[in-house]
């Protein structure tokens, strides 16, 4: 694997065809309670493969359908979304009130939504990243996470504004940047350092949800993303940190077929359903 086939994907997080708007953009709800999933690529289902149709969002809808016999899945994601550009309209994504933020509003005051999932904000670090040396900027990095923290306050206070008694569950994520590991000559100490900042955004999301009362599905945690010391052998590779070794078996991030894309396999999301099914017991529990 080459390092800078992982760079140029990284300047390519949410640039992708005109056909996507399409098979993004919501249709006005059937009747029934909504699920409403929010947030970036992850939250449209988005593989290299060209499906959209397998993502966590399908499966919990499958499996909330016990929960909720009338629901129906309403999936308002957009590719590269940033907590900075939640709130304005974009031509990859348009929507009839104009934002993804303006659009969930309009549907949550409609009254009939039972959930809504939230996953964003490791787009807005990708401003900090110095793609020739495959390193972040501290000092930008020092400067965005308190306006990541902010500006996802006001992002869930928003929701609440239009429905106050919704459940909202947030996310964190797994690191694709562990892919850097595999590139040959790429030094084991950069990968680490890399992993040190994802580790401090996903801190910033949990502390800012946990001050908001937002249970968060700890999708970070089931990759094992922080976990270096455990070795495992995979086919291909060699021996790998488990962490390393999680997102090339459940992610494309380690496949020179698919570009070393950083969404994950139909079976990478059913790992993070199973943290946002863990997060929603949480969620549901006043209204089970």
């Amino acid at each position: 694997m080459r390092l800078r086939s992982i760079t140029v994907i990284l300047a390519a997080l949410g640039v992708v065809t005109g056909s996507l708007a399409a098979s993004t953009a919501s249709a006005a709800p059937a009747p029934g309670r909504i699920y409403l999933v929010l947030g970036d690529s992850f939250a449209t289902s988005m593989q290299p493969t060209g499906d959209f149709h397998n993502g966590y969002a399908e499966q919990v809808y499958q499996l909330e359908q016990a929960r909720f016999p009338d629901l129906r899945l309403m999936k308002l994601g957009c590719p590269g979304e940033r907590t900075s550009t939640i709130a304005r309209p974009r031509r990859l994504c348009p929507q009839p009130e104009g934002s993804q933020l303006d659009q969930a509003v309009a549907v949550l005051e409609g009254g009939d939504v039972a959930f809504v999932t939230l996953q964003i904000g490791t787009n807005d670090t990708f401003q900090c990243f110095n793609f020739h040396d495959s390193a972040f900027d501290q000092a930008c990095i020092d400067d965005v996470l308190p306006k990541i923290a902010a500006r996802l306050t006001s992002i869930v206070e928003t929701l609440r504004g239009a429905d106050p008694d919704v459940p909202i569950v947030g996310s964190n994520y797994y690191d694709p940047l562990l892919a850097l590991w595999t590139a040959p000559g790429f030094p084991s100490e950069g990968v680490r350092a890399v992993a040190e900042v994802w580790t401090a955004t996903n801190d910033t999301l949990e502390q800012t949800y946990a001050a908001l009362g937002v249970p968060v599905a700890d999708v970070e945690a089931a990759f094992s993303s922080a976990d270096f010391d455990t070795m495992v052998n995979v086919r291909g590779f060699g021996d790998l940190p488990l962490n390393v070794a999680r997102i090339c078996e459940w992610a494309y991030t380690c496949s020179d077929e698919f570009d070393h894309d950083f969404h994950p396999t139909t079976f990478g999301y059913s790992i993070m359903t199973r943290a946002l099914e863990e997060a929603l017991v949480t969620a549901l529990e006043p209204a089970a």
